[in-house]
């Protein structure tokens, strides 16, 4: 792997040639906030892109006893081989696999397993909105390519169709479905979830510093519907107003950024 070609993490490094959707904010965070609370024996990341938050389930799953093999799914081709790539050169190699494929046909072509958590950093912007206006102040966010839109629209992967993929291999009552979306997007998410038996049980409101509004939404989906009082809701701000990442952000991320 050639260093100046990689987004280096603490344990592992990220090439971004291929992939239209590159390292960012929202990957990392919710990489860094989903639970992964109970026995983890299969993972599924729908829409991996370069692997990032695939890699970073595998770094928290590290240490347990029996960790959890973690399967990437990705429908760009180029996009799949190079997280293939990120994986052989990381150390944990031999628990994750990506899968050149579309969710809406995965589990026809590689077999029907059922996974005890599903993330996804999805294509989730509606047609016609302008994704640039978020964490992401990068060329790449500010001069999109024709690759990099169709990765950010949702039209690819429309939210009905993620869901029902997503409700077939998730498994029980006590499987997760984890997403992080636009703050408008989100409500449109949530309320199609729950008509699908998907509901949401904890919730991240992310803004970029205190005094701006929520621009993601972190969250965590069950088949058990909760009493609206249980559903745990979070805030967090990346920055504090002053240039300067707060010590929530600091914190949450600190096992994977190398300068936190």
């Amino acid at each position: 792997m050639q260093k100046s070609n990689a987004f280096r993490f603490k344990q592992f490094a990220v090439t971004q040639e291929r992939a239209a959707m590159k390292v960012g904010t929202d990957g990392v965070l919710l990489g860094a906030w989903v639970s992964l609370e109970g026995a983890l024996r299969r993972v599924l990341d729908v829409g991996t892109g370069t692997g990032v938050i695939a890699l970073m389930l595998a770094q928290r799953t590290a240490t347990e006893a029996e960790p959890p093999v973690i399967d990437a799914v990705e429908v760009d081709s180029e996009a799949a081989r190079e997280a293939e790539t990120n994986f052989a050169a990381s150390p944990w190699a031999t628990r994750l696999r990506a899968y050149d494929a579309a969710i809406q046909s995965y589990t026809t072509d590689y077999g029907e397993a059922k996974y005890d958590l599903i993330v996804s950093n999805p294509p989730y912007f509606m047609a016609g909105t302008d994704f640039r206006r978020g964490f992401d102040r990068s060329a790449a966010a500010t001069q999109p390519t024709a690759a990099r839109v169709a990765a950010r629209h949702a039209e690819a992967l429309p939210y009905d169709e993620l869901i029902n993929a997503v409700s077939g291999v998730l498994e029980g009552e006590n499987g997760r479905f984890a997403a992080i979306f636009p703050y408008r997007e989100a409500g449109i998410f949530v309320a199609k979830a729950a008509a699908r038996g998907l509901y949401a049980h904890r919730m991240l409101e992310v803004r970029g510093t205190p005094h701006k509004p929520v621009k993601r939404m972190a969250i965590e989906f069950s088949f058990r519907r909760p009493k609206p009082e249980a559903i745990i809701r979070e805030e967090l701000c990346i920055e504090d107003g002053e240039g300067h990442f707060t010590e929530a952000y600091r914190s949450l991320t600190q096992d994977f950024y190398l300068r936190f």
